[in-house]
């Protein structure tokens, strides 16, 4: 029969203080990649001379890869909960982007769209969550 281990009411704050600033270290990392890539994207716009209506679906990969990438290292930190901490890293990273966008003056981030970027951050962290606890 296995023993199982007491857990005292200390470690749990800790835990969870811990686990809050993994979550905002990750959203914020997810965020840096973000706007790396879009600097990067803009560039390749200019000098390629490429269509305009190239980027929404380019801006949705990059949301969408940034945000499971800021779920792989919130997961990988614990190793428990991937899919959780993903998630709410997901949420974290949108609400992030609607003060960055706010302070830039375009609206049209979060417009009629809030639900389906909520949703986005929400699906794509926790997936990167599941894949981050099991790698």
């Amino acid at each position: 029969m296995r023993k199982m281990r007491k857990v005292s009411s200390k470690q749990q704050p800790v835990s969870i203080r811990q686990d809050i600033i993994t979550v905002l270290k990750s959203s914020l990392v997810a965020i840096i990649i973000t706007l790396i890539c879009f600097v990067f994207f803009a560039v390749i716009i200019k000098v390629a001379d490429l269509d305009e209506n190239i980027i929404p679906p380019v801006v949705q990969v990059v949301l969408t890869l940034s945000i499971a990438f800021g779920g792989i290292l919130a997961a990988r930190s614990s190793k428990r909960m991937g899919w959780l901490k993903g998630a709410i890293t997901g949420v974290v990273y949108i609400l992030w982007a609607l003060i960055i966008s706010s302070l830039f003056g375009d609206s049209a981030f979060m417009g009629s769209l809030i639900f389906s970027n909520i949703l986005l951050g929400v699906v794509a962290g926790a997936v990167g969550g599941i894949i981050g606890v099991n790698i």
